[in-house]
């Protein structure tokens, strides 16, 4: 019996800590291992987002997911030695783990841009929104039509960050420009 309740206590355990290290931000090593491991496989990333067939790796809704980045990085560790290797060589050691860590500091970067130039994107959508409305060529249901097709892109935005962790933030912001030079995810205007 005291066997047996070890053994239970033990398992107990190991699930906490499994789920403390799920919930614990991001640091500063993680980060730069992570980096390190992006920097010898960059040319295997651009391969996998060149790619024609995406409907596997993405769920078509537009623009990518926290899920849909996680899937690729799991496709990724799991098809190509090159990839795992590298990943390996800098901790890494599943393809869920790689592909978590893959996720947040991505769309956590991605937050933090967007963040960045929500208030410019937002006094672009207002403008656009006016001219249409100003605008006496413009027929009711293409004025609609199109409120309709802004509305869907805000919402697009807003489901990319969904699943991004708050505490990982501070770091990711203080390794941004690091970040930046393996990460591409569009201009940046500072």
């Amino acid at each position: 019996m005291t066997k047996v309740l070890s053994l239970f206590c033990a398992v107990l355990l190991s699930f906490a800590l499994a789920a403390t290290a799920q919930a614990s931000a991001l640091d500063r090593d993680t980060v730069t291992r992570w980096i390190a491991a992006a920097e010898n496989i960059r040319d295997r990333v651009e391969a996998y987002e060149d790619e024609e067939d995406d409907d596997e790796l993405f769920d078509g809704e537009g623009m990518p997911t926290f899920a849909d980045i996680e899937n690729v990085y799991r496709t990724m560790y799991n098809r190509d030695p090159e990839v795992r290797s590298a990943a390996r060589a800098q901790g890494f050691r599943s393809a869920d783990q790689f592909a978590d860590v893959s996720a947040r500091i991505t769309m956590g970067l991605v937050s933090l841009e967007m963040g960045d130039n929500q208030p410019e994107m937002e006094a672009e959508m207002a403008r656009a929104m006016r001219e249409m409305e100003d605008n006496p060529n413009v027929p009711p249901q293409m004025r609609e039509m199109m409120m309709q097709r802004m509305q869907e892109a805000m919402g697009g935005v807003q489901r990319m960050t969904e699943g991004v962790r708050e505490e990982d933030l501070p770091i990711l912001r203080e390794m941004r420009g690091e970040l930046r030079a393996v990460v591409d995810i569009g201009d940046y205007d500072d």
